[in-house]
């Protein structure tokens, strides 16, 4: 077991009332038990089957976290069983721990010796260093080496400043690299702007990315916050989504991506989906999105889904979707497929088309 070291500042809190007869219904657990009983506790509280009465055991403990106890409060979840719950209460601790004593509680996440040292984790411990230092949890952030840890660090800082400072986590959010944490981060951006400032605060939001910037990749970081945002546009008012799209064509943030997650907002059934983008202003990505959502038709109403393109206006934006149809009609009628192929309007995509309906399987 690794101990903590001492000398560190005192958390803040109250216990919480209504846990079990071993921790005290009020004031400070520390005040009249040892470190040692609060280890205890907490070994017993780890294996209480109530899930109810577990959490607000630990919950008791944890608020009452001090640097007299933390030693012994690690040393039991060290011990404690290996599940889920347990994974998630260490996060809870080290979320206190990084609160009330931020670099001890990152020295031992970013070691590798030990088992509780992953990205979640340290997600947890800078986050709550963030809740009382936002500042020092910053400049703790840009001193780590390991790029891959600190674009997750980043993200938990971010987390903490949504609540408090959304402009000022605006702004930070675009220094992370692109990279799966950035795009995590993007999300839970994108929800706290829309809960603080709704449709209106994401359309400023993106309006504000400087795509043009050259740095860190901001185009791909813009093409996903438009994707985030015209979800959340369309979903309130799809005739709001589709004047947006037109009064961005040919924008390079705008996306096929963009527009089929779009398309998902907007409409319920998947007919419904592709009705709304094929009415759309003509647009870079048009063609791909409604192939993207065609092919999921398909799947799922094979029938539903030639009758629907049957029904269209085709041209080079059905081009995708007329492949997709075509490759699967030939499963059973080849003749019906190739006189789809035959509707589509790119010379090169029909002759590739026609040829691998054409080609006879292999085996």
């Amino acid at each position: 077991m690794r101990g903590a070291a001492t000398g560190v500042h005192g958390v803040e809190g109250s216990a919480i009332s209504g846990g079990a007869s071993d921790v005290a219904a009020s004031g400070s657990a520390t005040s009249d038990r040892s470190p040692e009983a609060d280890g205890r506790a907490l070994a017993a509280a780890l294996g209480d089957r109530d899930p109810i009465r577990r959490t607000a055991r630990i919950a008791d403990i944890l608020t009452n976290l001090s640097p007299e106890n933390v030693g012994a409060v690690l040393a039991a979840f060290e011990a404690g069983p290996r599940n889920d719950e347990t994974r998630s209460h260490f996060r809870e601790f080290l979320y206190a721990w990084g609160r009330m004593s931020a670099e001890e509680a990152m020295a031992y996440v970013l070691d590798s010796d030990s088992e509780f040292s992953g990205t979640r984790e340290r997600i947890s411990a800078i986050s709550g260093w963030a809740a009382s230092d936002i500042e020092g949890a910053r400049s703790y952030v840009d001193t780590v080496a390991d790029a891959g840890a600190k674009q997750w660090m980043r993200y938990g800082v971010m987390q903490e400043m949504l609540y408090s400072d959304l402009q000022g986590a605006i702004v930070y959010a675009e220094e992370n690299d692109k990279s799966h944490a950035r795009g995590r981060q993007l999300a839970k951006l994108a929800q706290a702007i829309s809960e603080q400032r709704g449709v209106a605060g994401l359309e400023e939001w993106v309006a504000g990315i400087d795509h043009d910037s050259g740095g860190n990749d901001l185009l791909s970081y813009k093409k996903y916050a438009v994707g985030i945002t015209l979800d959340k546009i369309a979903a309130a008012d799809p005739q709001a989504a589709a004047d947006w799209i037109g009064e961005h064509a040919g924008q390079p943030y705008l996306t096929a991506a963009g527009l089929e997650r779009a398309a998902r907002g907007a409409a319920g059934p998947i007919d419904a989906e592709l009705d709304w983008l094929a009415g759309l202003p003509a647009v870079e990505g048009q063609g791909r999105a409604i192939g993207e959502r065609f092919e999921d038709f398909i799947r799922s109403d094979f029938t539903g889904a030639g009758e629907w393109l049957a029904a269209q206006a085709l041209g080079a934006n059905f081009d995708e979707a007329i492949e997709d149809y075509a490759r699967s009609a030939a499963r059973d009628d080849r003749e019906a497929a190739l006189a789809w192929a035959e509707r589509i309007s790119d010379p090169q995509l029909r002759a590739k088309t026609v040829e691998r309906i054409t080609t006879p399987r292999r085996g």
